[in-house]
């Protein structure tokens, strides 16, 4: 931004009271869009029994252990193989084998052929061990065990079995089952088949098996974690406490560290260069005066690396590339000099802000504690939305000839379902929940009945548009919340900086004025910021959607394209945060709309671009070593006291004892995380913010008594710059404009 497109306003020291509402537009856009996912929600949570997801529901779609099936709280397969051999169609439109609820699983092998042979004997026996279809009484039918099976009365075999998660799934397979699943009873062999005579594989038995028993690993391997937390909780959170108190130290150090910190490792990478370059040179001169077989001047590619250290010119080239990089590096240093210098200025003039304004570390968690109920309500309303009302049936399993009258999908009545002659095989599968368009709207708003059955009826053909467009909310608000608080801290920080003395001129409660500012006046304009992120998050998940589709497909040019689209749009992601952020800062100091704001933060760090990357990397170091210093040090604390390698007995008497260690100190690094990106996230804000406003000041003032500067003395130093020996903060102060005052 040109000095000359602003004009001085000798009253317009940072964040003033008087502004007006931004982007009303978008303001009223996204109250109706919230209130589109509120609808969405109640319509989940009126119509939604979470539980229908969770338990599971026969062929007919009676829930197990509910209602008419109290008692009978397991699912048994007629054919568990079936749901093995089409993975795929498995998933989106379940198992196609018939599927009743049982009081308990099958304690013993049997199959149809072996119990026509023992009904000859016992027929009662024999039929007591069939598991058959609601309203199928095997004791009392009058149809053969043959006639039962063809028409799928009853299941063609059983196997021992277990309950795994609410299914019976089978145990080990014992030593009298052979190669192909061979069963000896009565002294007589059997292969066991399906009703379609198909025999059963101890393969396909022993991959169901394989698959159950991993499920039933992880129930037990999460068991054992629950206890693990359940016995140290006291200690994570003891822990969380540590990381706070260590990460608002480190903060508050930086102001004396930042300096040396910076300079040393500027002179430690400069040092490691300087010694290599030597080094390789050395090398060098040592292999050519070198006499003997082993020095050579031939260059050829090989797998023993001991030749290329035996190789004159590789040391030589490894020289001239290290001197080449020093060289370069020094110069950027002394070209950069300055600027690091400004940033390191700024960095100790954040770590003052922050010091004068200690509840500017507290705020975030209160945006923290938001976020966390929007992906709380998002999940709840996401899992309500999934199991409103009645469920929707489709056809599954049904073979490929012209001769069926309906195909894999279809909708279905499992009431009155009945395979045809050409349909065999086929299945009226429980597939999801749609929405209930006879429940009765009229007793929350009249004539609501009317309006909302077409509706309903549209989105129970279309079920995945309540949940995309609860997705896309979810992204917006997640977004908003993040805009909130940047605008919020922005504005705080920014009453520091436009304090001429920052000891008398500071607003009393500066955060709050800012955050009544923002959510008053710029709810809009933030709005507008998020919902351009949302709607590339949104494209994002598209494209990862279309690649998880392409996997496996043999298109490379469809890949390609899609491999540098999703690399595109990261990268705008990333460019567009960076954007809005600055527009934010902009935002809370003039109080302008977010396109005027975003174009005075872009052309305004365009002007400063060398000044703005030496900012922000300088910055990123010291929070990236900030960061990795709070979280080491109370993850390798953790560690120690839990696996017992404290050696003080006080900590060896309250150490409990846990299944998992690294697992409970992986969450504390992961929660240390959190916490010290929350307190270094403020550090951050007031660093950008201060550059900034420093970037403005020297736009728009020269230090004459009529336009003083308002940046330290440090940073009017570093510039070679200085204010009019006249100018005293009453002369800063006269005259306020309209009652135009910091705020």
């Amino acid at each position: 931004m040109a000095a000359d497109e602003e004009k001085y306003d000798p009253t317009a020291r940072g964040p003033i009271k008087n502004r007006g509402c931004t982007d009303i537009i978008c303001c009223i856009i996204f109250i109706v869009f919230i209130l589109g996912m509120i609808i969405f929600g109640a319509l989940g949570f009126t119509q939604g029994n979470p539980r229908q997801l969770i338990l599971p529901r026969d062929s007919e779609g009676r829930i197990c252990g509910l209602d008419d099936q109290e008692g009978k709280s397991t699912l048994f397969y007629f054919d568990l193989t079936k749901c093995i051999q089409n993975i795929p169609a498995t998933v989106a439109l379940g198992c196609p084998t018939r599927q009743v609820c049982v009081a308990s699983c099958p304690t013993e092998y049997s199959f149809y052929v072996a119990l026509e042979a023992q009904a000859i004997l016992d027929r009662d026996a024999a039929r007591k061990k069939m598991v058959c279809r609601p309203g199928v009484n095997a004791l009392t039918d009058s149809r053969t065990i043959s006639n039962m099976i063809k028409d799928d009365a009853c299941a063609s075999y059983t196997l021992e079995s277990a309950p795994v998660i609410g299914r019976c799934v089978p145990k080990a397979l014992s030593d009298a089952v052979n190669s192909v699943a061979n069963v000896v009873q009565n002294g007589v062999q059997f292969n066991i088949t399906g009703a379609d005579n198909i025999p059963l594989s101890g393969d396909a038995i022993k991959t169901v098996q394989e698959a159950m028993a991993k499920m039933q690993s992880a129930k037990e391997i999460g068991e054992r974690l629950l206890q693990d937390f359940t016995a140290s909780w006291p200690f994570i959170l003891a822990a969380y406490g540590v990381a706070v108190i260590v990460s608002f130290l480190w903060i508050v150090i930086m102001r004396w560290i930042a300096k040396p910190m910076i300079y040393i490792t500027c002179i430690a990478v400069l040092g490691l260069l300087g010694f290599g370059t030597y080094y390789c040179f050395n090398q060098y001169m040592t292999l050519k005066n070198k006499q003997g077989a082993n020095a050579t001047n031939t260059f050829y590619f090989t797998t023993n690396f001991d030749v290329y250290l035996q190789n004159q010119n590789v040391w030589l080239g490894f020289g001239s590339v290290s001197a080449a990089v020093l060289l370069i590096l020094i110069l950027i240093f002394l070209f950069l000099l300055k600027r690091i210098q400004i940033a390191l200025a700024l960095i100790k003039e954040g770590s003052k802000a922050v010091g004068g304004m200690m509840s500017t570390l507290l705020w975030p968690i209160f945006p923290f504690l938001f976020q966390v109920a929007v992906v709380a309500y998002w999940i709840g309303s996401t899992v309500y939305i999934a199991s409103a009302g009645k469920p929707l049936y489709v056809y599954n399993g049904v073979p490929n000839n012209t001769g069926c009258a309906w195909k894999n999908g279809d909708p279905c009545n499992p009431k009155n379902f009945s395979a045809s002659t050409n349909c065999t095989g086929s299945y009226c599968n429980f597939k999801g929940y749609g929405y209930n368009v006879s429940y009765p709207f009229n007793q929350y708003l009249p004539q609501a009945e009317v309006y909302f059955t077409g509706v309903l009826t549209f989105l129970n053909q279309y079920t995945w548009i309540p949940q995309l467009y609860n997705l896309f909310g979810f992204f917006w608000l997640l977004f908003f919340v993040q805009a909130v608080n940047q605008c919020v801290l922005a504005g705080a920080f920014a009453s520091y900086y436009w304090a001429f003395d920052k000891s008398k001129d500071l607003p009393t409660l500066p955060l709050l004025g800012s955050i009544g500012r923002t959510l008053l006046y710029h709810t809009g304009s933030l709005a507008f910021g998020s919902f351009i992120l949302a709607v590339i998050r949104m494209i994002r998940i598209l494209l990862e959607y279309l690649d998880h589709k392409l996997k496996g497909r043999e298109n490379a040019v469809a890949k390609f394209f899609l491999k540098c689209l999703k690399c595109c749009f990261y990268c705008l992601e990333k460019c567009i945060k960076f954007l809005n952020k600055n527009a934010y800062i902009m935002i809370a100091v003039y109080g302008s709309n977010f396109c005027v704001s975003a174009k005075k933060a872009f052309f305004l760090i365009l002007s400063n671009m060398v000044r703005a990357v030496v900012v922000d990397k300088v910055t990123d170091f010291l929070l990236f070593i900030g960061k990795v210093m709070v979280v080491a040090g109370v993850a390798v604390f953790a560690w120690y006291f839990f696996s017992g390698g404290i050696p003080l007995q006080a900590f060896k008497d309250v150490n409990p004892a846990l299944n998992f260690p690294p697992v409970t100190v992986t969450v504390i690094a992961l929660g240390t995380y959190i916490i010290a990106s929350c307190f270094f996230g403020v550090y951050e804000m007031a660093v950008d913010t201060l550059f900034l406003c420093f970037l403005e000041d020297l736009e728009i003032n020269d230090g004459t008594a009529a336009k003083p500067y308002f940046m330290s003395k440090e940073l009017m130093n570093i510039l070679g710059k200085k204010n009019n020996s006249q100018v005293q903060p009453a002369d800063v102060h006269a005259k306020p404009d309209k009652g135009e005052t910091v705020a």
